[in-house]
């Protein structure tokens, strides 16, 4: 007789492997019935850098300014102010006249310097914000079936054939 209970013991352990026990109860699988993929639409920004042309006016001879008009404008003037008066008087005059025909050479040169401006393109570029939605998968509704009742689980995954489930057992009182 001691023979025979030598032999249940093994098979009691191997009953128990199949129905492991964790912190939380028993592991063991159910049937999966129907594993639903639930999708949530998500708003995701790609901000793109846009690029236009834009016109610009800039004078004719941007960076160079020539003397020439302030010089000429100077010994026209000084020869027109030589011409009047006499003595200290007509020093006084050519001076003046250098002055004034200087003032106008710069006046005139100026005014030809806004009137002779051209037109150049320049590039600007900002980023700007481009929203598209799509489509994620967040998880799946499961119904499963545990010996003949039915569950209802969220997995963040596809259980695929089988569930693994834990089992509590307490006494009934």
């Amino acid at each position: 007789m001691k023979m025979i209970r030598l032999m249940a013991v093994p098979l009691v352990a191997v009953a128990m492997v199949t129905h492991a026990e964790s912190g939380q109860g028993i592991i063991d699988e159910a049937t999966v019935l129907k594993a639903e993929p639930i999708y949530r639409t998500v708003r995701i920004n790609e901000p793109v850098e846009e690029c236009w042309e834009e016109q610009v006016q800039v004078p004719a001879n941007s960076g160079y300014e020539s003397h020439t008009p302030k010089i000429v404008g100077a010994l026209v003037g000084a020869a027109v102010g030589n011409e009047f008066g006499k003595g200290r008087g007509k020093d006084l005059a050519t001076v003046a006249g250098a002055v004034l025909g200087g003032s106008i050479g710069r006046d005139v040169q100026a005014n030809s310097r806004s009137n002779n401006s051209r037109v150049v393109y320049e590039q600007h570029c900002e980023m700007v914000d481009r929203y598209r939605t799509e489509e994620r998968l967040v998880g799946y509704d499961v119904t499963y079936r545990y010996h003949d009742n039915v569950f209802y689980a969220f997995t963040d995954h596809d259980p695929g054939q089988v569930i693994t489930v834990s089992v509590s057992v307490q006494p009934a009182e």
